[in-house]
């Protein structure tokens, strides 16, 4: 389907990965909505892009979340949790249900059949045990076990749901210039700790997001 008479909605769209899904959306003539709890934290260019629409509301407002999947054919979730001072011991900030509030919304409020495009993380659900002993450890002493434990939430939540949904659980992310090959590794092993740049996994939800299918899939986002 061409970008001229596509539309996508981005969810997290002011965060670092939401935001860069929204750009290279833009660049290649996608329309796309934003939810967007305060329009303000968007970056001053993309408020500015034509063929952006921000639609202001909170994930669980379920008119604002109507409105921003009015006529998309697919609904990419880059919303995640905060840690204060960016530090998972220093405990969250914000709440922890964030991504299964916006993935309940999203079903909730899907009057069609939008494609869901979950960003999630490589640990999360039955990946676990792939993750490090040690990385295990840091998990269940820190703010990140809350992280995993609604991660794993949403995923259940969007899997059993009734729409179309890719699941990529992206390795540790990186603010490194993007690579500008495919950050597909699913069936791949993952050994210590691999890490990807957000510019690779941001083109990894686009695509999906833009491919035609109706089943469900959990991917691997890696360098």
């Amino acid at each position: 389907m061409s970008g001229t008479t596509h539309q996508i909605t981005v969810l997290g769209a002011t965060g670092k990965v939401g935001s860069l899904v929204v750009r290279r959306a833009l660049a290649r003539g996608i329309r796309v909505v934003a939810l967007v709890r305060d329009p303000a934290r968007l970056p001053a260019d993309l408020a500015a892009a034509p063929r952006l629409t921000v639609v202001r509301g909170a994930l669980d407002d379920g008119t604002a979340m109507r409105t921003a999947l009015d006529g998309s054919t697919a609904v990419v979730s880059a919303v995640g949790v905060r840690y204060r001072a960016g530090n998972p011991f220093k405990g969250l900030d914000g709440p922890a249900d964030v991504v299964p509030t916006a993935v309940s919304a999203v079903l909730a409020a899907a009057a069609g059949r939008p494609r869901l495009v979950l960003l999630s993380a490589f640990g999360a659900g039955d990946s676990r045990s792939a993750l490090p002993a040690v990385f295990r450890l840091v998990v269940r002493f820190s703010a990140l076990r809350h992280s995993y434990e609604n991660l794993d939430r949403a995923e259940r939540l969007a899997l059993a749901g009734h729409l179309p949904v890719t699941v990529v659980r992206a390795v540790t992310l990186t603010d490194a210039p993007g690579t500008g090959l495919p950050a597909d590794a699913t069936g791949r092993p993952m050994r210590g700790n691999p890490r990807v740049s957000r510019e690779d996994v941001a083109d990894l939800l686009l695509t999906t997001a833009l491919a035609d299918g109706a089943g469900r899939r959990v991917l691997v986002a890696a360098s």
